[in-house]
């Protein structure tokens, strides 16, 4: 038995308890606010400081329950503990259980705004409740601040503007993790659907690649193990992240 410390979204919260409360291993649980994803530096630099103060000895593995989440996991570095992060562009990933299931729905459908009971419930109000873009619902929340700033002119054009991106999201997939009431948010999902004109898909989730996190199946090609003295750095090809030696001055 192994004692991993877990720092995590809060959009993945549920999932991440449901998985500790099975392993084998001793997990230490530490959730980060989800609109830390906005600000990616914000994001990393949080991250670091929590990873610099754990101690030597203290856990076998820090685990990074995110993906790459816009690259706010990029350039985070390993001192005396290993990180371990799962090869993955962002949570969505995560909620499919694999990266061939998200990219084979991103292939079939790019336009989609996705949701699910995790990030919806813990959405900071006046933020979006979907994932995979700027929310339209902030966007309409900005207009009579606009008005009020710019003049209706200005700000009709500001929001033109703003809104062009959502002409090519078409549909609303809302994924069923298995944990917690779906029923309300499920039904935001299709409300949000119907009021945009978008199709509504309900998917079932997957825990397989979470669970391979937590339970210590590292399996190179969708886990990655970052040493001690390496740092995450991007990846442009299906491996998604990668480990380097940190640059010394």
């Amino acid at each position: 038995m192994k004692h991993f410390i877990a720092l995590t979204c809060e959009a993945l919260a549920r999932s991440i308890y449901a998985i500790a409360a099975t392993t084998p291993h001793t997990i230490s649980i530490r959730l980060f606010q989800q609109g830390l994803h906005n600000r990616p530096k914000n994001l990393r630099h949080v991250l670091q400081e929590q990873i610099d103060a754990i101690e030597e000895g203290e856990c076998q593995a820090i685990l990074l329950v995110y993906g790459m989440c816009g690259t706010s996991t990029v350039g985070l570095t390993a001192r005396h503990t290993p990180l371990v992060i799962p090869r993955a562009h962002d949570c969505i990933t995560l909620y499919l259980g694999s990266h061939q299931r998200y990219q084979e729905e991103f292939d079939r459908h790019p336009g989609t705004y996705w949701y699910s009971v995790d990030y919806m419930e813990r959405a900071e109000p006046g933020a979006s409740v979907a994932l995979g873009a700027a929310g339209i619902e902030e966007q309409e929340g900005q207009y009579e601040a606009y008005v009020e700033k710019y003049g209706k002119e200005s700000a009709d054009m500001l929001m033109e503007e703003m809104s062009k991106w959502a002409q090519h999201y078409t549909r609303a997939a809302f994924i069923d993790t298995g944990l917690g009431d779906s029923t309300e948010y499920e039904g935001m999902a299709q409300a949000k659907a119907q009021k945009e004109g978008w199709v509504f898909e309900r998917k079932e989730g997957n825990r397989r690649m979470l669970e391979m996190l937590i339970n210590g199946d590292w399996r190179e090609d969708e886990i990655l193990i970052v040493p001690p003295g390496h740092t995450i750095q991007q990846a442009y090809d299906d491996t998604i992240v990668k480990a380097k030696p940190e640059q010394t001055s």
